[in-house]
């Protein structure tokens, strides 16, 4: 009777170093290439729409308003952002006499990425803030309930000033679902009377409804 060959045992590891290089490759390229929604400072419920265009984040200038009538002006956080907020904080301290300090517009600058929404009066104490304490603090808003003293006038003259009249490529207009019309209204106001007629409405995805020609129309495109 013929013994049977034994099978020789192999080992089972495998060495893993390769494989653990690619994988930390693969995180460095999502956390450099992710790009993070900035914070906001004020919540929306935007209305909803079926548009499928994304919101622009280069040269944007973004006037918000909450549910409660509070109007916040942002930028981007891009170059061009940038630079406009700086000029807006610059020619409106010149107009007003706020006499800002450097560090008070570079303050501006950094917290227009989450929102600025106060008197302008109140300037030059908000921009003296600590990043902890602008986050903390609950901002009013700019006024704008009344058409005699629609402080979202300054804002925009100062930006349309300090560019000479040129309007940044995206501005947006980011309104809450329950902001009553007089808000609204005087918001626009302030955006005739700049000459600012093109902007943006920011709204909330939601599907589109069977049936319907775009619905046809996207279908027709998968």
């Amino acid at each position: 009777m013929s013994k049977l060959n034994k099978i020789a045992k192999k080992s089972t590891w495998v060495d893993m170093t390769a494989f653990v290089d690619v994988a930390f490759l693969i995180l460095s390229f999502f956390m450099l290439a992710t790009k993070f929604k900035p914070p906001e400072v004020i919540k929306i419920e935007n209305p909803k729409s079926v548009s499928s265009e994304n919101q622009p984040d280069k040269d944007v200038f973004k006037v918000s308003f909450d549910a409660q009538g509070r109007v916040f002006v942002s930028f981007s956080s891009d170059p061009e952002g940038k630079e406009k907020a700086q000029g807006l904080a610059q020619q409106l301290s010149k107009q007003k006499g706020l006499n800002l300090s450097n560090a008070q517009i570079a303050n501006f600058v950094r917290f227009s990425v989450g929102g600025i929404g106060v008197p302008v009066t109140q300037l030059p104490s908000f921009l003296n803030f600590s990043e902890g304490e602008y986050k903390q603090f609950p901002q009013p808003g700019i006024p704008v309930q009344d058409s005699t003293n629609n402080q979202l006038n300054d804002y925009l003259n100062a930006l349309l000033t300090s560019t000479g009249g040129r309007k940044p490529t995206n501005v947006m207009l980011n309104g809450d679902n329950g902001t009553k019309y007089p808000y609204f209204k005087n918001v626009l106001a302030a955006f005739k009377k700049n000459g600012i007629f093109s902007f943006k409405l920011i709204t909330s995805l939601e599907g589109v409804p069977s049936g319907t020609p775009l619905y046809k129309q996207q279908n027709e495109r998968k």
